[in-house]
């Protein structure tokens, strides 16, 4: 990320519209915005109250630098009122650490496509075959940070079935519930 953007509009209608012109405008934003209250933007920006009411307000990050934005945003008068933040300015840290703490703001699947990163920026997941270690002893730790020690019996693209070596009942674990699965290293005979 290197900017973030404060958008504010007196509707939900409007601030969707407002993403999405600035997603028009070729301002590519690195996950969903993140629902900020309008109240505490201008507190925190010591800024005058608008003649706009404004009762919605999205905090978001966005992955071009402050001198792109500029250029992007001068033909778009949409989105010219929207306060837009670079690493230099003071509060840039403040509102970067509130984003992990704000909800995601609800959209509609219509506004999906502004939130997905272009392919190149995109995490390349590793993939593993676990195939090879089916009847073997490993340890699966769960999304919940609690882990099972047990024999992998299947592994597909839906999860894992894993035998518990304590004699409770087998599992079918989600890839979506798993954080990681540890292989034990085994002893030198």
């Amino acid at each position: 990320m290197k900017s973030l953007a404060i958008v504010q509009a007196t509707d939900l209608l409007k601030l969707k519209s407002k993403l999405l012109e600035m997603n028009k405008a070729g301002l590519n934003f690195e996950n969903k915005p993140k629902e900020i209250n309008p109240a505490s933007i201008e507190k925190i920006l010591s800024v005058e109250s608008s003649e706009d009411n404004y009762e919605v307000g999205a905090l978001v990050s966005i992955m071009q630098d402050y001198g792109c934005i500029q250029d992007k945003v001068k033909t778009h008068p949409m989105i010219s009122d929207v306060v837009f933040l670079d690493d230099s300015h003071k509060l840039f840290n403040y509102f970067l650490k509130l984003i992990p703490a704000l909800p995601d703001l609800v959209i509609s699947p219509v506004y999906n496509d502004m939130f997905k990163q272009p392919d190149n920026q995109r995490e390349k997941s590793s993939k593993v075959y676990l195939g090879v270690f089916v009847n073997r002893k490993v340890q699966v730790q769960t999304t919940s940070d609690s882990i099972h020690t047990g024999v992998l019996k299947h592994a597909d693209s839906i999860g894992v079935f894993f035998e518990p070596s304590d004699d409770s009942d087998s599992l079918f674990i989600t890839w979506h519930d798993i954080k990681k699965i540890i292989i034990p290293k085994e002893g030198k005979k």
